[in-house]
């Protein structure tokens, strides 16, 4: 079974407006409510393309209960741990006549020790546990510390763990030893301290995290594709070219793709494959709207892949 952890989820709450205007009235020509945080989004992507997983993580208040109800009726089995506080509500901003889009993070709610310890002993005890997906950001009072026993207590298991993380929840994480990390460009540069551009570059970062301990590293880089390597196996997917709507949940939706198709024992190009034609599909879609199966496939055939 395939579990993803969302330790800080999300109501996305998506607005359309014509524009945003100073000190006048502005008003909203569309409105969406969607689960969020980038676990959710990794098990809804699994969901949308007939797999199955487990979300976890931790929920609280009216916002938490909306938020499970919406996984639950879209099929997304959860498994959540109960908090006092109220998960986080973000807004997410899109003008219709200049295609801009503001994106309004909330910090979200307080996490106490023993909600902590809560999530830890109820990890603990889970059994059918395959594929482990740790991704996005740490709420107020957890450390990263957390995610590194998450991954040993995945690897106790004998599951393949993926992190995808940025800032201190990644650099201090990856000692734990994570099968595959899933940066963005940006995000690779941050971790080995340069800017990189070519591929050279960056397939030379992930050598050095090989070195580090990290077995396999999938760099997303937006329309320029993906990047994954693993010891002597690097590949390149490139997708045709979309019109992009919005990047929001991209980076989860190839992190989906990848996981699921690993899940079913593709070889790691078609691993790869899947994860740029899922990400792409994304990035076509509306808000924090995520990928459509239809289109997945559609993309799918398309996408070259080819070794470096």
């Amino acid at each position: 079974m395939i579990y993803t952890v969302t330790l800080n989820p999300a109501l996305d709450r998506a607005l359309r407006v014509d524009r945003l205007r100073e000190e006048d009235t502005v008003r909203v020509s569309g409105e969406t409510i969607y689960a969020a945080g980038k676990g959710i989004d990794v098990s809804r992507v699994i969901r949308e393309l007939d797999g199955r997983s487990v979300a976890l993580g931790l929920v609280g208040g009216y916002a938490g209960l909306q938020l499970e109800g919406f996984l639950i009726n879209a099929g997304v089995m959860c498994d959540f741990i109960r908090i006092a506080n109220e998960t986080r509500t973000n807004l997410i901003i899109k003008e219709e006549e200049t295609g801009r889009q503001y994106v309004i993070s909330a910090a979200g709610p307080e996490i106490n020790a023993s909600e902590i310890g809560r999530l830890y002993q109820h990890f603990l005890q889970l059994q059918d546990m395959d594929f482990l997906v740790l991704s996005g950001s740490l709420p107020r009072g957890v450390t990263p510390n957390l995610y590194g026993q998450l991954i040993l207590a995945g690897k106790k298991n004998r599951a393949f763990v993926l992190l995808d993380a940025d800032g201190r929840a990644l650099t201090e994480s990856i000692a734990f030893g994570p099968d595959c990390i899933k940066p963005n460009l940006y995000e690779l540069s941050r971790l080995v301290g340069r800017k990189l551009a070519t591929e050279g570059e960056i397939l030379e970062a992930c050598r050095e995290l090989h070195q580090r301990g990290v077995p396999s590293v999938l760099v997303s880089r937006g329309e320029a594709g993906l990047i994954f390597s693993k010891g002597e196996q690097r590949f390149k997917a490139v997708a045709p070219p979309v019109v992009v709507d919005s990047t929001v949940g991209a980076g989860d939706s190839a992190v989906a793709g990848f996981i699921l198709a690993l899940s079913q024992g593709r070889d790691l190009a078609d691993c790869v494959r899947l994860a740029c034609a899922a990400g792409t599909a994304t990035a076509r879609t509306p808000g924090t709207a995520l990928c459509h199966k239809m289109d997945v496939e559609e993309i799918l055939a398309q996408v070259r892949v080819e070794a470096l």
